[in-house]
């Protein structure tokens, strides 16, 4: 598979893995970031794994996600794992929060993690709700943000960026912020409620109709709430996980298990 682009992300091939990059955050060398698919490219892998998991309900788990570390390139000892509860918990880490094994999580509650250490790599995981990943260039700060419709509500992207300030003197100008594949503007049907509570929160612009049915932009309602705190440089994957179900997870579609993942780190 030749590397090719679909929204702003880049979409490449490793040792019978397929994965996505960022544009926005591929300028930077010292960023390591990758997102994880379900697509395996070889009959060999395919027999083995027959898909890409990441979840932890995988009982193969740890065969999926070594087997992921070695196509892309970093060490899953040196990983943390976030326990995702769709809150807006977010926590600085550090090796002392690597797991024995390594894929214990030893955090419990977090929805979202930062480091400024080297070679660490932050992983959380996914099936329509947002990754937002923020980089700091200037001070060598990452955090990431799992984000669904709950932590969306609860801004969990200002909390992340006011995590990295009050931590590290993070600046939000400096920040560059990729919003990752999730579910779009045009596949997030709500009920009435729901849609009340974004409309109260973000406005009349992130709700729309459309042959009688409300859907709610996601997407939208992050980047209110990042410019809110001052973030500027923001990209939108423009990737729709319900529609794009040949690539990633979509447990609004498909009622999956299934998760996919976003591993970061500074080398």
């Amino acid at each position: 598979m030749n590397e090719r682009t679909l929204g702003n992300y880049k979409i490449f091939e490793r040792e019978g893995l397929v994965g996505l990059r960022s544009t926005l955050l591929s300028q930077f060398e010292e960023l390591f970031h990758v997102f994880s698919t379900r697509v395996l490219t070889t009959s060999e892998l395919k027999k083995e794994l027959g898909e890409l998991d990441l979840s932890f309900n995988n009982p193969n788990f740890c065969v999926h996600f070594e087997t992921f570390a070695k196509a892309f390139g970093f060490e899953p000892s040196r990983c943390v794992f976030s326990h995702q509860v769709h809150g807006k918990n977010v926590v600085v880490v550090s090796s002392k929060d690597i797991g024995s094994p390594y894929w214990e999580r030893k955090l419990r509650e977090v929805d979202g993690l930062v480091t400024n250490q080297k070679d660490l790599f932050l992983v959380t995981t996914y099936a329509d709700c947002m990754a937002i990943v923020a980089y700091d260039p200037v001070r060598k700060v990452v955090g990431v943000a799992h984000s669904g419709w709950r932590g969306t509500l609860l801004e969990i992207g200002k909390e992340l960026v006011l995590k990295m300030n009050e931590e590290f003197g993070v600046d939000p100008v400096d920040l560059f912020v990729t919003i990752g594949p999730s579910i779009g503007p045009e596949s997030f049907e709500v009920g009435p409620e729901v849609a009340e509570e974004f409309f109260l929160r973000f406005g009349r612009e992130v709700v729309s109709e459309k042959n009688g049915k409300t859907y709610v932009d996601l997407w939208k309602a992050v980047l209110r709430t990042l410019e809110g705190v001052g973030v500027n440089r923001v990209e939108v994957s423009g990737i729709d996980t319900f529609k794009h179900t040949e690539l990633l997870y979509s447990y609004r579609k498909e009622g999956t298990k299934k998760r996919f993942a976003c591993v970061v780190g500074i080398i």
